[in-house]
Parts: structure tokens; C-alpha cells; sequence
């Protein structure tokens, strides 16, 4: 028994704590020291792993130091590099290839803070090397290294030329850093099978457009660096154009530039966001020829004059998508922003257009076989209050003809009775509205689409001539032969001219509008003095609803304006036209 009673207490564990094995205990980075000379990248320390390296940055300004690095690897890997900075120095990091060909340069941290580089390839041998950025600079620093293997889907350093490219899939993410001021990555899309290919498809659902209004079957440029511009000049080969959507998330900190590129790197279309934000682009427009395209992401400057900086982020990473569009031929070509790069509108069609980023405007020409009416239509879209203008074709600086926002966030917005002869240019646009007392233009919708549509007619004379509120503009209007017209939008102002200006005796007339619903319809006649000036002669403006209005008057020879509008200046009816009609009347 005594000795089974010593077993077991031999065997007890008394109630102490069992000891867990924490296996090896992570002593950190390998420690490294620098090892002179080191000036080129034959005599390059050589790391390969993670790794701290102590350092001393040599600080006579008559023989600048440099030290060289070379990282390398049996498998591929990721490599950040993190340079700490002598006290009261400014240090740069150089990636360089073998024959001492720079690749990359980091120099954006302030005096006395380290310099970062990140997601560096390293799939044999990678050289960097450290020097100062002013002669004189030096002293003790370290370079730490961190190993990781290659993340699927990001990008891989350096990147900053076509070249380095990284490759990505039409509708795959890639995502990035910015992590230095100089940071700019490229990444490649291939687009194979373009070249004869039929044009995207017509949207068959047209949707809330008028009745007869069809998508436009395709766009086409004159050449790579005009939208839809105008006719082609004779001989020149037609690009035609397919949108694809772009999106990138935000970091803080950084405000994106991005570009898209042919392969021959000339620059299709470039945008900028804000500070902090996304992009997102839509039917930014390519090359069906195009069997490759480079988008370039970096950073533009922040503050301005001197102060201007670019912002950088080393620690948050962007996502980047480049997709086609879904909306195919209707869609709008980005860059569209400018007159002469304005996305074609077909009488009786439609396009389908986003405003995005913040600040975006589109330009559309709308092409017409002669003279002709037109009613120009944008739907409302959520989270935009739609501005819509005519502006006078080949202006500089440019004039608007007609403007329209009498709705607001989700309404939509129309001209009525444009004249247009061959062509007509007008502009899409968020409504400028008051923050901090400063009038902006920064609603965006990147996931609705508005959509442009145009109902032609021709022009035979029986209706008002837009713009028509100016003694040159004014529409003709001869006696007897009745004239429509639509107080829109509102404060909308109606010019019609009756040229008396042969008769050789006073002309007795009668000029009568009709009535419409919700306007109180004002009449008013001038006469036109020799230095052009209207001379109020003549007035019908009772204000009574519906009822017609109607001014008498015996017109010595000359030229008359009557003029049609609200009576109180605060009302429009786009739906109900007014009919005004002039009569010689017996003496």
C-alpha cells in the first residue's frame, strides 16, 4: 500500500498549472549591418527575407553616399520596403534595375520621417538603392523589409510605365496602392475579337421616350480625337466607338486621376475626382478597334500654387473595375464634355447618359435633314437636379440660347419648338445649388441613367421659332396665318415680327391669343424704332385664366413685335400650346 500511496503522489499533479509549449518564440526580423562599399549594385547588400538592416548614410557633401540593396527570392514574392530617416535628412529610395536604370523613385515623406515603398515584385532580383535628397544629408538609419507571398488581384510594383503594365480581365477587380507622391500604376486590358464586331445592340426597351423615338444604332468619330464633332471630312476612315464603365473606390487622403489610354498611349479620355472620394465613370468611350487599352491611376494634386501637393496613402489600397457598358448603342461617348466632343443625337432618338463624377457635363449635337422643330427631353434622375441648355453652335466663349430647370431632384426637364437647321448643340448639367454660401455644380448619379431624347418635325411656319425672346430671334408672323407656341419654360418670353414696313398707309390689325390652362397669358405690341429698340404701344393683359387676349391698333408702316408671355412672370405650361393669329382689319 505504501507503495502504491507514493506512486500516486508521485504521479499528482497538486493542482499546479500545466506549462503549454509555445513553440519558437518569434525573435523578429534578421538583423543585418551595412556593409561598405555598397555604392553600386555590384557591391549590393543582398536580403532575402525579412529583414532589418542598420545603416549609416555617409554626410559629406563632397562625396554624396549611396547605399544599394538587392532583394531576392526562390519564389515569387511581395516586398515592402520601409528606409527610417537619418535625424533632420531627407532620404529618397531609387528601385533601379542592374545596369543602374531608374524605375521608380520614392521622396514623399517630409524632413526626418522614413520613406515606404510597397508591393514590390521580387521574382529573382530587385535592386533599390538610398541616398539623400540634398548633398550632405546622412547618418544612422535602418531598412526594414517584409515578405509576403503575391495576392491575387493586386497590383505588382513597379507599374509606372506601359511596359510594367499589370495585366487585368475586362469585369476582373485589381486593386493598389498609392503610396508615394510619384505612385502611378498602369494596368492593361486586352480586348480581343473588337475588330468585326457588329456595333453594341439597340436597347429595345425605350423606355418613358416619346413615341416614335429610337436608340441610335452606333457612334461614330471622324477621327480618335473628335466626338461626334460634325461630318467627317472625305477620305478619313470612321471610328466607331463602344462605351465600357469605370470604377474605383476611394482612399483618404489621396484625389484620383485617372487616364485611359490607347495602346499607342494617346490619351482617350482623363478625369479627376475629389479628395477622399470614388470615381465612377460611365460610358467612357473606346475604340471598337482598340484590341488594347491602358488605365492609368495616380494622384493629383491637392491645394493649389505652391502649396499643392499630391496625397498619398501606403496603408489603404484602392479596387479598380473597367466593364462594358450594358447600354450599348444609346449610350452617351465619354469625353462628351466639350462642344467639339459632343455625342451625336439623332432626330427621333435617344441616348441614355450619367452624370458622374461630381461636376460632369454632356454635350449632344443633334443632327436634322433641313429646317426643323425640335422638343429636346431629359428624365430626372435620383439625387440630381438636370439642367438642360441650347448653346449657340461655335461660340467662343460660349453662349447660352435657352436654359431650363423649373424642376428639381427627379424631375425632368424639356425645350419646346427648337429651331434647328442641320445641327443643334445642347448641354446636360447638374443645377448649380448654394453650400456654405457658394453656388456648385456637384450632384452625381453613377447608378442612374438619364436619358436625352429629341422629337423632330419640320419646320412649315405654323409654330413659334426657340429662341425667340430678342427682336433678332423673333418669329415671323404674317396676317392671317395662325402661329402655336408654349410659354416654357417658365418667365419664358415669345418675339414674333410683322413686317409692315412696305405698306404705304396706316395697316388696321387685330392680333389675338388664345387662352391656356395655368398661364395667365399677357399680349403686348411693339414697334421697332430705327436703332432696333421696341417701343411699347399696345397692351392686352387682363389676367383672366383661359380667356383669349386681344390688342387693336392702326400700324403706320413698319416693323412690329408682338409679344406673348405670363402676365405675372411666374407660371409655364409645356404641354398647352397658345395660338396667336394677326388680322387686317377694314377701315
Amino acid at each position: 500500500m505504501g507503495i502504491l500511496a507514493a506512486a500516486a503522489l508521485l504521479g499528482c499533479s497538486c493542482d499546479k498549472p500545466a506549462v503549454v509549449d509555445a513553440g519558437v518564440v518569434d525573435a523578429g526580423p534578421k538583423v543585418l549591418a551595412e556593409k561598405e562599399p555598397n555604392n553600386g549594385p555590384e557591391t549590393a547588400l543582398a536580403i532575402d527575407g525579412n529583414v532589418l538592416v542598420e545603416a549609416n548614410l555617409g554626410a559629406d557633401p563632397a562625396k554624396p553616399d549611396e547605399d544599394w540593396y538587392v532583394l531576392t527570392a526562390n519564389a515569387p514574392k511581395t516586398v515592402d520596403v520601409v528606409v527610417s530617416c537619418p535625424a533632420g535628412s531627407d532620404i529618397m529610395i531609387e528601385l533601379a534595375d542592374a545596369a543602374r536604370t531608374p524605375l521608380a523613385l520614392v521622396n514623399s515623406a517630409p524632413v526626418g520621417e522614413p520613406e515606404r515603398f510597397v508591393n514590390l515584385d521580387v521574382a529573382s532580383k530587385t535592386y533599390f538603392r538610398v541616398l539623400g535628397a540634398k548633398k550632405g544629408a546622412g547618418g544612422a538609419y535602418t531598412v526594414t523589409t517584409t515578405y509576403r507571398d503575391r495576392d491575387p488581384g493586386f497590383e505588382l510594383e513597379p507599374n509606372d510605365r506601359r511596359v510594367d503594365a499589370s495585366p487585368v480581365a475586362m469585369g476582373q477587380a485589381v486593386s493598389g496602392f498609392i503610396a508615394h507622391m510619384g505612385d502611378s500604376d498602369w494596368h492593361r486590358f486586352e480586348l480581343p475579337g473588337r475588330e468585326g464586331e457588329a456595333p453594341s445592340a439597340v436597347v429595345e426597351d425605350a423606355g418613358e421616350a416619346d413615341a416614335g423615338v429610337t436608340a441610335d444604332a452606333s457612334v461614330v468619330l471622324a477621327d480618335a480625337g473628335m466626338l461626334d464633332g460634325g461630318a467627317a471630312d472625305a477620305g478619313v476612315e470612321k471610328v466607331t466607338m463602344v462605351p465600357i464603365r469605370i470604377d474605383l473606390s476611394a482612399v483618404d487622403g489621396v484625389r484620383f486621376e485617372l487616364q485611359v489610354l490607347s495602346e499607342a498611349e494617346a490619351v482617350l479620355f482623363e478625369a479627376k475626382g475629389k479628395e477622399g472620394g470614388p470615381l465612377s465613370l460611365r460610358n467612357v468611350g473606346i475604340r471598337q478597334t482598340d484590341r488594347v487599352i491602358y488605365v492609368v491611376v495616380k494622384s493629383a494634386p491637392l491645394g493649389t500654387a505652391k502649396d499643392a501637393k499630391r496625397g498619398f496613402n501606403a496603408d489603404a489600397y484602392y479596387t479598380l473595375t473597367v466593364a462594358p457598358e450594358e447600354a450599348g448603342a444609346s449610350a452617351e461617348i465619354e469625353p462628351n464634355d466639350k462642344a467639339d466632343k459632343a455625342t451625336s443625337l439623332a432626330a427621333n432618338s435617344y441616348r441614355e447618359g450619367f452624370l458622374s463624377p461630381k461636376g460632369d457635363v454632356d454635350y449632344y449635337r443633334l443632327i436634322t435633314d433641313g429646317p426643323s422643330l425640335a422638343k429636346v427631353s431629359v428624365s430626372g434622375v435620383e439625387k440630381v437636379d438636370l439642367q438642360l441648355s441650347l448653346i449657340q453652335e461655335g461660340s467662343e466663349p460660349e453662349v447660352t440660347l435657352l436654359k431650363v430647370n423649373d424642376g428639381v431632384v427627379k424631375e425632368p426637364e424639356s425645350l419646346n419648338n427648337v429651331s434647328c437647321s442641320g445641327s443643334c448643340l445642347f448641354r446636360v448639367e447638374a443645377a448649380p445649388r448654394k453650400v456654405d454660401g457658394k453656388m456648385v455644380k456637384d450632384d452625381e448619379n453613377s447608378d442612374m441613367a438619364y436619358r436625352i431624347s429629341a422629337v423632330v418635325v419640320p419646320d412649315d411656319g405654323s409654330e413659334e421659332r426657340e429662341p425667340n425672346n430678342t427682336v433678332d430671334k423673333a418669329t415671323p408672323v404674317e396676317a392671317n396665318k395662325p402661329v402655336r407656341g408654349t410659354i416654357f419654360p417658365k418667365k419664358d418670353v415669345d418675339y414674333f415680327k410683322l413686317d409692315l414696313s412696305k405698306r404705304a398707309v396706316k395697316t388696321p390689325i387685330k392680333a389675338t391669343v388664345t387662352g391656356i390652362l395655368k398661364v395667365d397669358l399677357g399680349l403686348y405690341l411693339h414697334r421697332v424704332d430705327e436703332e432696333g429698340k421696341l417701343e411699347l404701344v399696345q397692351t392686352a393683359d387682363k389676367a383672366k385664366g383661359e380667356k383669349s387676349e386681344t390688342v387693336q391698333y392702326s400700324a403706320e408702316p413698319g416693323v412690329y413685335v408682338l409679344e406673348v408671355r405670363d402676365a405675372k412672370n411666374r407660371e409655364a405650361n409645356f404641354q398647352d400650346a397658345y395660338q396667336l393669329t394677326v388680322e387686317e382689319e377694314s377701315e
